[in-house]
């Protein structure tokens, strides 16, 4: 599916986010030079901006200024650095994803089809979003003075926009879990009901020794895709992530600046415009990430159901399958994780709120003092 998106999503390139082309040598290497550029442009300015020291700024806001502007810097190099070295691995990604949905098609009769609009719709307005809310904190820096916004301007670009790709790619990743989840529930209800369900005109039955073995294969294969999606972009995730995290507490920390009056009133609409799509990015991909994992557990629930029918004690090959196929699901969870520092899913949420609250506490009491 990713291949039919390719034709869009290729204009990523140009911020370093995907590979231009799959066949041609030449634009692979020109592409590398081009990211390699990236980093170094974004380390110089790096390096520019904070030869200027800002003589007029408290020392507290100066200092968290520095700390963001350099999460800022080494998240992008870690996101271009990491598609460089897994060029070749983001079509393989592309190609898993292509044969799981035949697979799924073939041997388990799914339709896989295309994303839901509602997905399309989503995902889209985010990215939308993400470019627009830009705007305001441009108009600040154009009518004041915004520290180290324009050094990193391109940076906030590349972070937004990663982040828009990784929730498209989760949410593939979850649409397939899902498919296979309702399909796996059809065999459970048709040994509940004691029926012989066949999918097609060939009579190949839900509740045969053969389809679940087609079953566990392909969960395997989408284990195995979940496992390099993770491979893939995990670094990319853990960054981004920090640099969220990072972006959107600091600004609650100015907002409340400028209501104690230390700044003017105009920096909120910078503060909101980087507090609200940082943390509506966080929440909607822990949400993707909580999908995933609740698919995972549903899966394995079917599974133990289907162990305890009275009609599976009686075929012993069946039971052993369904044995192993249990404690593969048990053991190969579908989650998304950033390189195993946490997994995405509404306890990071909860923990990332958590520490939001203790963060600006320590800020206000220092900018108490």
């Amino acid at each position: 599916m990713l291949y039919s998106f390719h034709p869009y999503l290729k204009y990523f390139a140009l911020l370093g986010l995907v590979p231009w082309s799959e066949s041609c040598a030449h634009s692979q290497f020109v592409q590398k030079l081009y990211s390699a550029f990236l980093i170094i442009l974004n380390a110089v300015n790096f390096g520019i901006s904070i030869n200027f020291p800002q003589s007029s700024e408290l020392f507290l806001s100066l200092m968290v200024n520095v700390i963001v502007f350099v999460a800022k810097i080494v998240c992008v190099a870690v996101i271009v650095l990491q598609m460089m070295v897994h060029y070749d691995d983001y079509f393989r990604f592309c190609m898993e994803i292509k044969y799981l949905g035949l697979r799924l098609q073939c041997e388990l009769k799914i339709h896989v089809g295309r994303l839901k609009w509602q997905s399309y719709a989503k995902i889209l307005a985010l990215g939308i979003g993400c470019l627009v809310t830009v705007l305001p904190s441009i108009y600040v820096a154009l009518n004041g003075s915004l520290l180290y916004f324009w050094s990193s301007l391109l940076s906030i670009l590349i972070i937004r926009m990663q982040f828009v790709l990784m929730l498209l790619y989760v949410d593939l990743l979850g649409q397939h879990a899902s498919l296979f989840g309702k399909r796996l529930q059809n065999v459970l209800e048709c040994h509940l009901m004691g029926a012989n369900c066949s999918l097609d005109s060939n009579a190949n039955r839900l509740c045969s020794l053969d389809f679940l073995l087609a079953l566990k294969q392909c969960h395997m294969e989408l284990y195995h895709l979940f496992t390099h999606f993770n491979d893939l972009f995990g670094w990319s995730i853990l960054a981004t992530y920090v640099v969220l995290f990072s972006d959107s507490t600091v600004n609650i920390y100015w907002t409340q600046q400028v209501l104690a009056e230390v700044y003017q009133y105009k920096y909120l609409y910078a503060t909101f415009s980087v507090f609200l799509p940082s943390f509506v990015n966080i929440l909607v991909f822990c949400r993707y990430g909580e999908f995933c994992q609740r698919q995972s557990v549903m899966i394995g629930s079917y599974l133990r159901n289907l162990s305890f029918h009275p009609s599976i004690g009686r075929e012993t090959s069946y039971k052993d399958l369904l044995t192993e196929f249990i404690m593969q699901v048990e053991q190969n969870l579908l989650t998304i994780n950033a390189e195993g520092f946490m997994n995405a899913d509404n306890s990071l949420l909860m923990s990332i709120l958590a520490a939001k609250v203790t963060y600006l506490i320590v800020l206000m009491q220092f900018s108490s003092v």
